[in-house]
């Protein structure tokens, strides 16, 4: 069990289970005073949020059109989020690849065509809850009802394995990189949402070749490794990469806009999440079973590796990033001991946060010592209590929590067997441990 810790006037604890996890407010607080509406008409709305200061008229205008399109379309407590998400600048952030802002894709999802099944106002719905607060993303799958089983089966003509009824979920990589996009940047994930239920059922994205490795000859070797479906742009410099869902997380998808419970994913984590481990799985990813093939990156059928989360973290985010292994395991999964000092670890991911970088770490379960399981969450933030002890303000889609946890760093660290942090934050001595390729020259060896 983690020791979570409470830090000085930081409210109550919440019990899940036999754990006992304590809620704090995020670091990085959203909410904002809103303005007094009650004596502003619905057509000049928007000049009294101070998002729209400083705007030309004709863009103001075309916004304002935008705005009243989407809203037109919310029940109330959707309307309320917009508001509020226009009241502290989020609606009109432009932090997506192509600039477009939040506003402009949710008015595409609102109004050009989605794939069948899907509801343009369930998904803006589902989306402004997200970017309010991005602690309610979650990777819990959600159970398929029978009656949906036999639809399913007489459409495809084929059983619905067993498996797919009720699926425990290995989309912890995938979720905290989702619960990343819209924490770090709302466009891009509003962006992410609109493609992916869209006719087109994918979205591009332009990356630097110098973000997935410091080779260009490498980078290029690791977009077809992967099964990349990208294309080289004309200054060389820059790559477009195609990220799709398979198509079984469209039925999963439709299954949740009608059928979610309490807790359990939205039809935009669906999609994302689908799209981001078929990325990372070269394409192999089967949403209704939660199962990917094995490749030469990972000998299991479930999750990603450090290796391949580092492969898709890379090609979302745009920054060079690497995933650091603390833990020496041996072959049989026992402990022996660790690759850097618990201050140097630390070290290495305060420095990424400095940056303003999010943190997805894999802890290991030990039990006399030898590995039991394994989870991945999502560092956001470090603090010191008055009597100097630290503690990481931490992400978990899979505790049922919709706020962050703090955990005493002193606990977590033993527990970290890899870091994603950036390369910047390493300093000039760092030598990378299993890279891509080396773990690729391995598998082709054994072949031989």
């Amino acid at each position: 069990m983690l020791n979570i810790q409470k830090f000085n006037n930081v409210p109550k604890f919440q019990s899940i289970g036999n754990n006992i996890k304590e809620t704090v407010q995020p670091s990085r607080e959203l909410n904002t005073v809103p303005n007094d509406l009650r004596r502003v008409t619905s057509n000049n709305v928007l000049a009294y949020y101070p998002s729209f200061q400083a705007k030309t008229e004709n863009k103001i205008s075309y916004d304002k059109q935008q705005y009243n399109t989407v809203k037109s379309q919310l029940d109330k407590s959707s309307q309320l989020i917009m508001d509020k998400l226009l009241n502290n600048g989020i609606l009109l952030n432009n932090n997506s690849n192509d600039g477009s802002t939040v506003l402009e894709n949710l008015y595409k999802i609102a109004t050009e065509p989605r794939i069948v099944g899907l509801k343009p106002q369930l998904i803006i719905s589902e989306v402004l809850k997200a970017l309010d607060n991005p602690y309610v993303i979650t990777q819990k799958f959600g159970d398929i009802p029978k009656n949906v089983a036999k639809e399913i089966e007489n459409e495809t003509g084929k059983p619905l394995p067993k498996e797919a009824l009720n699926v425990g979920s290995s989309c912890c990589v995938v979720a905290s990189m989702e619960f990343n996009l819209a924490s770090k940047t709302p466009a891009e994930f509003v962006r992410f949402a609109n493609g992916l239920s869209s006719k087109d059922y994918s979205i591009e994205r332009k990356v630097k070749m110098s973000s997935l490795d410091y080779n260009y000859i490498s980078s290029m070797k690791a977009l077809r490794d992967f099964n990349t479906e990208h294309k080289i742009l004309n200054n060389w410099d820059d790559v477009l990469v195609r990220i799709k869902p398979d198509r079984n997380a469209i039925v999963r998808a439709r299954i949740q806009t009608s059928y979610k419970d309490p807790g359990e994913r939205s039809c935009i984590d669906v999609l994302i999440q689908s799209a981001l481990l078929n990325l990372g799985s070269q394409h192999t990813y089967n949403a209704m079973t939660d199962e990917r093939a094995v490749t030469e990156f990972n000998q299991d059928t479930a999750g990603l590796t450090e290796t391949e989360k580092d492969f898709v973290e890379n090609i979302i985010f745009d920054k060079p990033k690497v995933s650091v292994v603390y833990q020496n395991l041996n072959e049989e999964g026992c402990l022996e001991g660790y690759f850097a000092e618990p201050s140097e670890v630390k070290q290495q991911i305060i420095k990424s946060l400095e940056q303003g970088q999010n943190v997805i770490i894999g802890i290991t379960y030990m039990k006399n010592n030898k590995v039991e399981g394994g989870h991945e969450m999502t560092i956001v933030d470090y603090r010191e209590d008055n009597n100097g002890t630290g503690y990481f303000i931490c992400n978990d889609t899979d505790d049922n929590i919709d706020k962050p946890v703090t955990i005493k760093a002193d606990t977590l660290i033993p527990m970290i067997h890899h870091a994603g942090v950036l390369i910047e934050s390493l300093g000039e001595n760092f030598q990378y441990r299993e890279p891509w390729r080396d773990i690729l020259e391995q598998f082709k060896n054994k072949q031989l």
